[in-house]
């Protein structure tokens, strides 16, 4: 009778401990980044897809990249293509305990020089999300859009590298009147991208941003941005699902507008 009390206690404190060892392991993987993550792509009402994406788990942080190519036939692809590729064979190499801008630095270099060697003359606008834990960063060139979604509403990080952002600035620094900035049209065009002949940096976030449990991370490309108002994406976001779902949904209320749709892409990240 005493050796199957004391069998009882010993079982009891082997399973106490497993259970404690399994809560060790997930609140450790909870401080390393454990991200949900979706990304989506869809072809619209084109003949060829030419947006991509990539991305990358490294040491509890991760990279995500999101790029929308243009060009002739099949070149738009490639240059797409061939940037997320540098990005993600890049970031194998990367150290977390650097800054992620010495990564945009050197990343967004090597992705207009890679992109600059294929034959065919093709671009691509890109936007990258750098984690490292709680910490973000991002960096875009081109057209490309970056929001955190926390509580019930979207707050816009960046729009990139776009004539209406730039003649803000010039308006801000006094280097342009408001009456000129009036006058320029077609301000929603890019004024940089990957594969130029002039390599020009990206838009860099000037400081590290702090993220709260439950916060996601939307980066749409511009298709996507003007297909789908605010309020739209607000309405799918706020829902208890996963991004998965999120992400899939946001496509569908777009496709369901019957619009002549062009490629769109998105990534969620959740925290």
């Amino acid at each position: 009778m005493e050796i199957a009390l004391w069998a009882n206690v010993i079982c009891i404190i082997i399973a106490f401990g497993i259970l404690i060892l399994r809560i060790s392991i997930q609140v450790k993987k909870g401080k390393n980044g454990i991200f949900d993550v979706e990304a989506v792509l869809d072809i619209g009402k084109r003949q060829i897809q030419t947006n991509a994406y990539g991305i990358k788990r490294l040491n509890g942080g991760m990279m995500a990249v999101l790029t929308a190519g243009e060009g002739r036939d099949y070149a738009g692809k490639v240059a797409a293509l061939t940037t997320v590729r540098t990005f993600t064979k890049l970031y194998d190499q990367y150290d977390s305990t650097q800054s992620p801008d010495s990564f945009f630095e050197k990343v967004f270099k090597l992705a207009n020089t890679n992109v600059l060697n294929i034959p065919d003359m093709g671009k691509a606008y890109a936007g990258c999300i750098v984690l490292n834990g709680n910490t973000l960063k991002y960096a875009i060139v081109g057209h490309m859009n970056i929001y955190i979604f926390r509580g019930k509403e979207l707050i816009l990080l960046s729009k990139g590298q776009i004539m209406e952002e730039l003649i803000k600035e010039k308006v801000s620094k006094g280097l342009l009147s408001k009456e000129a900035a009036l006058r320029i049209s077609d301000i929603n065009r890019a004024y940089n991208f990957v594969g130029r002949d002039d390599y020009m940096p990206p838009l860099v976030s000037r400081n590290d941003i702090r993220l709260k449990k439950k916060d996601m991370l939307v980066m749409l490309t511009e298709s996507v941005q003007n297909s789908i108002s605010v309020r739209e994406m607000e309405e799918v976001l706020v829902k208890k699902n996963s991004c998965k779902e999120k992400a899939r949904e946001i496509i569908e209320v777009i496709k369901g507008k019957n619009k002549e749709t062009a490629n769109l892409g998105l990534i969620i990240i959740g925290m």
